[in-house]
């Protein structure tokens, strides 16, 4: 069993935090509020339904792993952790400002997505957490934010190498792009 490295860890988290955005920008794409949009989804319900449910659940796990504070896990803690000291506090400071936000993800994660506690149906934990679309739009740039400082740390050409491709605005456009053409086409059916 091999170890894995500084570097590693970085590359893990680097995709994790790329398929959070993806997601983020794709659910955004399927639910937004508009009548014609509103209208494909009503005609389609179970399609909607399950891809609402999933990516929605998708997003909150992903959001939690992501910003575990445990220090054997491979999140975006045990990265800030092992960086240079002023980044790290820098870092510190700007999840710790985000606390109450991924608390309440990590609350939806765990009563809703993950465990179903017994004590609370989700629609209880919805009414507390109060979630909205613009509280997942702060976890995708948060979580940007972080990883481009530390994959800049390890590797300046790393982090303009994600600019330019995987979370450029380009490749953003293209994956709501796709995400429209999945509604045009049950618009047409």
């Amino acid at each position: 069993m091999s170890i894995k490295t500084h570097k590693d860890e970085l590359e893990e988290i680097i995709d994790a935090v790329i398929k959070l955005t993806w997601n983020y920008k794709i659910f955004r794409v399927l639910f937004e509020k508009g009548e014609v949009d509103f209208e494909t989804r009503q005609a389609h319900p179970e399609i909607f339904l399950t891809l609402h449910d999933s990516l929605f659940c998708s997003f909150c796990v992903a959001a939690d792993l992501l910003f575990e504070e445990k220090p054997s896990a491979t999140s975006l803690w045990s990265l800030v952790r092992k960086s240079q000291p002023i980044l790290a506090t820098k870092l510190n400071e700007k999840i710790r400002g985000n606390k109450s936000l991924l608390e309440k993800i990590g609350a939806i994660r765990n009563q809703v997505c993950a465990h179903r506690w017994q004590k609370k149906s989700p629609q209880e934990v919805f009414a507390e957490v109060k979630l909205r679309v613009s509280m997942m739009a702060e976890i995708v740039d948060l979580a940007r934010s972080v990883i481009l400082d530390l994959a800049e740390e390890i590797d300046a050409g790393r982090k303009t190498e994600l600019e330019k491709q995987q979370l450029s605005e380009l490749t953003l456009r293209c994956v709501a792009d796709d995400a429209a053409k999945i509604l045009q086409a049950f618009r047409n059916c």
